[in-house]
């Protein structure tokens, strides 16, 4: 069998699209990548016999690279007992449900919003959420992005769109945060919008929330 000797590829993107690149150093293996219905990836190798293709890699590790397992505003961490918890200014839907480990239901806000006098919490070492109704622009700095966001009324929460080099571009979402995990290797940042008013006499537009704080 190959050896694939895989590398990545930064994200690209252009006006329709963003993604990232997986290729092979051995170019003259085959290989190909799919998806489960779970979100989980598999990639195959083509076999030198008469084997087919073969399953060369799962790429899950545990519990929290199922997608969604939290539900909306929902954050999971592998290193907490239980995996889920709700964003701060969040608590469960059905609290019942909630301590007998039925995590199906959804996490929602304590007080409303009330749009321009929101705040944003800075969480720290994240897995970003899923993009599904988000907004981006590559040239936008986060000062930028943080005014965008607090100016529509629609907007959760945003974070820089390339963090390389000190972060530049904005990336916006419109929605509920969903597929949230904390991650010591290589996480990123996010501010969510929250209620001034679970921060109590806190003023500050963007705090900072690191994984020792959770």
């Amino acid at each position: 069998m190959h050896n694939l000797n895989p590398t990545y590829d930064f994200v690209l993107d252009d006006d329709d699209e963003v993604y990232y690149g997986y290729k092979l150093l051995n170019s003259s293996a085959l290989f190909r990548l799919a998806s489960t219905q779970d979100g989980f990836g598999l990639s195959y190798i083509g076999s030198d016999g008469n084997q087919g293709w073969v399953v060369y890699l799962i790429a899950t590790t545990d519990i929290c690279d199922k997608y969604g397992i939290c539900g909306p505003n929902g954050a999971s961490s592998i290193d907490k007992s239980p995996v889920r918890s709700c964003l701060k200014g969040f608590i469960p839907t059905f609290q019942q449900d909630w301590d007998l480990v039925d995590w199906s239901y959804s996490c929602v806000r304590k007080s409303q919003l009330n749009c321009s006098g929101d705040i944003f919490k800075k969480y720290s070492g994240v897995k970003l959420p899923s993009t599904e109704q988000s907004w981006y622009n590559t040239s936008m700095n986060l000062k930028e992005c943080e005014m965008m966001c607090m100016n529509n009324c629609s907007c959760t929460a945003f974070s820089n769109l390339d963090i390389r080099d000190g972060g530049r571009g904005c990336l916006l979402w419109f929605s509920d945060l969903i597929d949230i995990r904390y991650s010591n290797i290589n996480g990123q940042y996010i501010y969510v919008r929250m209620a001034s008013s679970e921060l109590g006499m806190e003023s500050s537009c963007c705090l900072k929330q690191s994984l020792e704080e959770k």
